[in-house]
């Protein structure tokens, strides 16, 4: 389906894909994601913000992000553009919930990491559409109560973009 879609949409007409803004939705693993935006003006430096802020009265989740990225190859070609890039990544997060005894958890998390991506760009509709996978290593520290723990692993990242 989806190359049916990328065929007929490539067919249909030919669009500039190198534009300086995209809007979409953005998500890492394990907890941290929301809507995304990114700017492309400064390449082959790119920028990008991810938030999201869930308002819930027991269940509040709030996450910021902000991440620089440096493209090590891009390609332009007639109906699409490939970047593969290298990410400085960080991120705040606060989670409120209840648990199994009705305690009140209130978690906040900073972090920080490094990651290897590449996104496909390309025209669906005219309008740029951008696809992006990224894998990395993050660290950070979580703050619960009066109790601090380091936190560290892999993460896996992708997010989707329209261009304007």
């Amino acid at each position: 389906m989806i190359c049916i879609l990328l065929n007929c949409s490539v067919q249909a007409q030919s669009t500039e894909l190198t534009k300086n803004f995209g809007i979409g939705s953005q998500g890492a693993t394990p907890a941290f994601g929301g809507i995304s935006f990114k700017y492309n003006g400064l390449a082959p430096v790119y920028l990008q913000a991810v938030g999201r802020f869930i308002l819930i009265d027991a269940y509040s989740d709030h996450m910021l992000g902000a991440g620089v990225s440096y493209a090590i190859y891009e390609h332009a070609g007639k109906w699409n553009q490939a970047r593969l890039y290298f990410s400085l990544e960080g991120g705040w997060r606060y989670h409120k919930r209840i648990d199994d005894n009705n305690d009140l958890i209130e978690t906040t998390t900073l972090a920080a990491g490094i990651s290897f991506g590449g996104e496909l760009v390309f025209s669906l509709g005219g309008i740029p559409l951008g696809l992006n996978l990224g894998i990395g290593q993050g660290f950070g520290r979580e703050y619960n109560g009066s109790a601090s723990k380091g936190v560290a692993g892999v993460y896996v990242g992708a997010g989707i973009h329209a261009y304007f």
